[in-house]
């Protein structure tokens, strides 16, 4: 079946170099697949994003943006209700951008040049001071870190078992080596399978599945403490160290955060 673009994408004009669009998300909302005839900078308010490409998925929580280039077909997944905000690049500021779909780490700087596109509900760059703000959004944005997934997904054979053991219980707290026996292989083969497979160690690859469960149990407002039990901590003080580390802040203000579109 051919991949089409959405009509409400073909009535519009090109980007002027950017075209913002604001939508409120409600949970488990599914698009089938489709592509845009620009790039496209996905930007959404707390909760998680899923996207998936021909040979890629891509996971994001709050604190990346989501970048796919021009004509990729993909399909989305919202889990939980968010506001979103879709950026459309013209096709001179995406040639800044990475050439694959890819995760954008973002920075303050670049959530408030978005937050204030939000705050004015700008669609089109209407004069020249928007076109300056859009090209500085774009060249910071070049400068971020990029990566194919915030958690990367494996078929190998001794790393796919723990990774879906470790979804289905973030609280595991068995060590690597324990692992290791599990799968009849040994530490060290682990470790190197882990950095060669995931590009990450074990260790910060739990991290990353117990944020994401955190994100999700945060939205549907369980108690730090909660989380913290759940996600197989101790105390609540080392689950925060982990989200501050991972997230950039910790999980109250990220629970507390509004998007733009909700501030009154």
């Amino acid at each position: 079946m051919t991949n089409a673009y959405f009509a409400a994408d073909l009535a519009l004009p090109a980007p002027n170099p950017l075209y913002l669009r604001y939508q409120q998300m409600q949970a488990d909302t599914q698009y089938s697949i489709h592509q845009h005839p620009w790039g496209q900078l996905s930007w959404i308010s707390l909760g998680i994003m899923d996207l998936e490409l021909e040979q890629q998925h891509l996971i994001a929580p709050a604190n990346y943006l989501i970048w796919v280039p021009a004509d990729i077909p993909h399909s989305a997944y919202v889990r939980q209700a968010l506001n979103y905000t879709s950026i459309y690049v013209s096709d001179h500021l995406a040639q800044l951008l990475p050439k694959e779909a890819c995760l954008l780490t973002s920075t303050p700087l670049i959530g408030a040049l978005i937050s204030d596109f939000g705050q004015r509900q700008l669609g089109h760059m209407q004069d020249q001071s928007d076109q300056n703000q859009a090209e500085l959004l774009i060249t910071r944005l070049s400068q971020c870190k990029s990566a194919p997934n915030f958690l990367p997904s494996s078929s190998d054979t001794l790393i796919s078992p723990i990774l879906k053991a470790l979804q289905a219980g973030p609280d595991d707290a068995r060590s690597l080596s324990s692992w290791a026996s599990e799968v009849h292989s040994t530490e060290r083969t682990l470790a190197r399978r882990f950095q060669s497979e995931l590009g990450m160690s074990f260790g910060q690859c739990r991290n990353r599945i117990r944020v994401l469960h955190a994100l999700a149990w945060l939205k549907e407002g369980k108690t730090i403490q909660d989380i913290a039990w759940q996600l197989g901590y101790s105390t609540p003080s080392a689950f925060i160290a982990m989200f501050k580390q991972l997230i950039g802040f910790s999980p109250e203000r990220y629970r507390q955060q509004q998007s733009p579109l909700t501030k009154s």
